[in-house]
């Protein structure tokens, strides 16, 4: 609902700022114009606002929700309930329809991109912040599916993909309180990113991680009943400086690179196989020549169960 409401205000942002002008353009050049203009960006967004990302299989509905939306719009500013229907034989129509489906179409394309690579990311690539290789210091979090590889044999591959599906949902609300992004999916694993001001601000990097088991344990009634489980996830943080740039000719991407984020990796790694004693300790990594002094997290109310481990180095900071 947040995500959809935020969605909603950026829509209502953008047709009342530019409904006013198309109108000033196409009908008259009057004050009543660009009102009309507004109310009519402020009414038809929320009508069809369910349907704007399933335009071809909904578009009827759609259309008759503009015209209805548009219809609106004239009693409320003509303060006349007859307009409601005298709308329909408007001349502007012819204006106003074409505007409207080119509206719709892009406001549609633009959720889909938002969805598949991220609001950040769609940002990045409009301002070319990336264009060039630059360093940045961030916080990275490897998060893995425990015990995924005899998951996916016990429930086959339908059903595991639907269990890690669910589990992707649950990231939302944690994702969301601490202000986190993903960087990518690989198979079962997802990376959780934040430039290092957010990361560290209220500790969001490391209650990212025991939102989501908190998240996961709430609804393990339901997981147990779907899938015969309650699925946990293991992590490795890290955070320091990186490059990143875009990469790619025939499909580009925002890549991020360094040590940091073999070591985040690492220490997920490692979790798979030990349970890390609270205190910091010297732990040899796989491919790193000196030792990595890292430190164990849990939450301070209560023992942390042996299915939730977190790797993380230089948290203090």
């Amino acid at each position: 609902m947040r995500i959809n409401g935020r969605r909603l205000a950026v829509i209502l942002v953008i047709t009342c700022t530019i409904t006013p002008v198309f109108n000033v353009l196409t009908s008259e050049m009057s004050a009543r114009s660009a009102l009309q203009g507004l109310v009519d960006g402020l009414i038809i967004p929320p009508l069809v606002a369910g349907f704007w990302t399933d335009l071809s299989l909904s578009s009827a509905i759609v259309l008759v929700l503009f015209l209805l939306g548009r219809g609106l719009g004239q009693v409320v500013t003509r303060q006349d309930p007859r307009r409601l229907v005298a709308s329909l034989g408007d001349a502007h129509l012819a204006y106003a329809l074409p505007f409207f489906v080119v509206l719709a179409v892009t406001i549609q394309v633009a959720l889909k991109m938002n969805r598949m690579i991220g609001v950040n990311v769609l940002r990045y690539y409009a301002t070319g912040i990336y264009h060039q290789p630059r360093a940045e210091e961030r916080v990275f979090l490897f998060l893995d599916l425990e015990g995924s590889t005899q998951l996916a044999e016990r429930l086959g591959s339908a059903t595991y993909f639907d269990l890690l599906r669910r589990c992707v949902d649950d990231l939302t609300e944690p994702l969301l309180a601490t202000d986190g992004e993903i960087y990518q999916y690989a198979g079962d694993e997802v990376v959780v990113t934040w430039t290092m001001a957010v990361g560290v601000r209220d500790a969001n990097c490391v209650r990212c991680f025991f939102a989501i088991q908190t998240a996961i344990e709430r609804d393990a009634h339901r997981d147990t009943r779907d899938f015969g489980i309650v699925p946990r996830f293991r992590g490795g943080l890290h955070g320091g400086t990186v490059t990143a740039g875009e990469l790619g000719d025939l499909r580009q991407q925002i890549v991020f690179v360094g040590d940091i984020l073999n070591i985040a990796s690492r220490l997920e790694s490692y979790a798979k196989a030990e349970a890390l004693g609270l205190a910091c300790g010297d732990l040899a990594l796989k491919g790193k020549v000196a030792p990595v002094k890292a430190y164990s997290l849990s939450v301070s109310h209560a023992p942390v169960p042996p299915s939730i481990k977190l790797g993380a180095r230089n948290c203090s900071r």
